[in-house]
């Protein structure tokens, strides 16, 4: 069965999404789209104009036809960040109570405004010999995760999930190549830059700097004194051999400087923390990173191997059908969805969910929600179906009510109206005892029916069923198959009707028929009587198969029973 997630990206220039099937393996991309935002309704990776921002999401989910509302919505920004945190040993299930108590030493927000999740990295022994527990720690300000939580189900969506735009990009990139070596993973977006450090899938290190793509086609548009859309216009022409284009290239370059300065200052950080291992490459993805010229120029003020990774390697890609043009024109602003989608590789990583409390509690009894009206969808066609069945018999209890009393109306209209009294009298009470003649020899079909199914055996299935009224006594010939059968006796005693049916059960040899004969026998309402089954016939699937004739005893009668007066 599919398992169908949807990763929401929404960034400074566009909102993203991506659908994958991560049940299959590798997993499968179904669907992803795109829909940009006017500027400034997202700065420094905050909501300043959810309304701009809802409508995109809506257009975007109406747009692409996504197979679900439920998503997993991606944070970043300087109210998002990792911290990691050194602990005296504490059981898994007490990490993230210790992990809130000491929050406040590495936590710049306020207790009451921050939203953790923990993951443990490490244990380990001090220089004291006290043992402790390396924990990362993800932290959100309550008002950021709140902002895209509102936003998201404001355009209909439904939040199961707020994750780390750090950690997405990890579950997007990390191939294992690198081995135990570290590797950082450079998204360049449009307002915003992550640099995150990882160690085999684990992250050890999140920086978020508040510089990206919009920068550079600011400074375009600023030494040249073009508005901003010309200006991205022209930055993507970086590279032509023409007068303008140069300029362009001219004009970026202290831009770009000091954003690779900034990534150089991360990575630098990073490998003066103790016991850390030096970082074996770096990984660059987001649509700012195809700016012309980057990639070299980070390689070569930075000295480590950089290469521009695509996060559609690892998945199906089949269903969307992109041709490599495509695919590599839309794969470095899909890195983060695709990541929000993919559950962690490592089952030792613990994926964080900084979605608050209450909306998940909300979440939760949205789902249960749903499930009960599903269910009770189900009900309502049984109860529909079972209805039906009830008016049916219903309306043929009645048509047998009116045969009979038009019967009784044909006897009745046989008493002379214009004897003497005496002889009035006498037809009447002939015409009572008449009456209660019928009465007495009529079987009272709704009832012996419900009587039957009641004493049925539930090893047992009544494959026909033909009732026949009038008294006396019934003979049925035996039949037989080449299957193994067992003879039985074929008589039956005077009764007021008889029943034939044919039934199925479990062999071998006369289980089944003791077992009815056995019901028969024990009837509560003695409606039935000497049970005479015809036949045995084995049946190939080890079951066996026979006819059997039973007496109707005078207690099913109209008179004995109610139900059709």
């Amino acid at each position: 069965m599919a398992d169908l997630i949807v990763g929401l990206d929404i960034g400074t220039s566009a909102v993203r999404a991506a659908e994958l099937d991560v049940s299959s393996k590798p997993p499968k991309l179904l669907n992803y789209g795109q829909i940009g935002l006017p500027p400034g309704s997202v700065v420094n990776g905050e909501i300043h104009d959810a309304t701009a921002v809802a409508e995109a999401v809506r257009r975007l989910w109406k747009n692409g036809r996504f197979s679900t509302t439920s998503v997993i919505v991606g944070i970043a920004g300087l109210r998002a960040i990792t911290r990691e945190i050194d602990l005296p040993f504490v059981p898994d299930n007490e990490v993230d109570s210790a992990v809130r108590f000491h929050s406040e030493e590495v936590i710049p927000f306020p207790p009451d405004k921050t939203i953790l999740s923990s993951q443990v990295l490490s244990d380990y022994t001090s220089p004291e010999g006290a043992k402790m527990r390396r924990v990362l720690v993800a932290a959100a300000h309550a008002d950021l995760v709140e902002g895209v939580v509102a936003v998201a189900e404001n355009a209909g969506l439904v939040v199961e999930g707020v994750d780390l735009v750090s950690s997405a990009l990890v579950r997007a990139i990390f191939d294992g190549a690198a081995g135990d070596q570290p590797e950082a993973i450079v998204s360049v977006g449009a307002g915003l830059t992550v640099v995150v450090i990882h160690q085999n899938g684990r992250p050890q290190f999140v920086r978020t700097i508040g510089s990206g793509g919009n920068a550079t086609t600011a400074a375009i548009a600023s030494a040249l004194d073009l508005p901003l859309a010309d200006a991205e216009a022209l930055k993507r022409r970086l590279g032509e051999p023409t007068p303008q284009v140069q300029a362009a290239m001219q004009s970026i370059q202290v831009t770009v400087d000091d954003l690779i300065n900034e990534i150089r200052n991360s990575i630098q950080y990073f490998a003066s923390l103790p016991g850390r291992l030096p970082v074996s490459r770096i990984l660059v993805t987001g649509g700012g990173s195809s700016l012309h010229g980057f990639i070299p120029m980070l390689g070569a003020q930075i000295h480590l191997p950089v290469h521009s990774v695509s996060p559609l390697d690892r998945l199906d890609i089949t269903k969307v059908d992109l041709t490599p043009d495509q695919a590599a024109e839309v794969s470095p602003v899909l890195s983060t969805p695709i990541g929000l989608a993919l559950p962690e590789s490592n089952p030792a990583v613990k994926q964080s969910n900084l979605l608050p409390p209450e909306i998940i509690r909300r979440t939760r009894l949205h789902n249960i929600q749903q499930r009960t009206m599903q269910v009770a969808a189900v009900i309502v066609v049984l109860l529909a179906v079972f209805g039906g069945w009830k008016i049916f018999q219903v309306h043929s209890a009645q048509n047998d009510v009116n045969a009979l009393n038009s019967s009784i109306g044909t006897l009745n209209a046989q008493i002379p109206k214009y004897n003497l009294v005496v002889a009035a009298d006498a037809a009447y009470t002939q015409g009572k005892a008449r009456r209660t003649n019928v009465l007495g020899q009529s079987i009272d079909w709704p009832q012996a029916l419900t009587n039957l199914i009641s004493i049925t055996p539930a090893r047992l299935q009544v494959q026909s069923f033909v009732g026949t009224s009038g008294n006396g006594t019934a003979t049925t010939p035996a039949t037989t198959t080449p299957a193994t059968t067992t003879p039985a006796s074929n008589t039956v005693s005077a009764s007021i009707g008889f029943v034939a049916t044919a039934l199925t059960g479990p062999g071998p040899g006369l289980t089944s028929p003791s077992l009815w004969t056995q019901a028969i026998a024990n009837d509560p309402a003695k409606m039935f009587a000497n049970p005479v089954p015809t036949s045995i016939t084995t049946n190939s699937d080890g079951s066996v198969s026979f006819p059997c004739t039973i007496s109707v005893t005078p207690f099913a009668s109209l008179a004995k029973n109610a139900s059709l007066q």
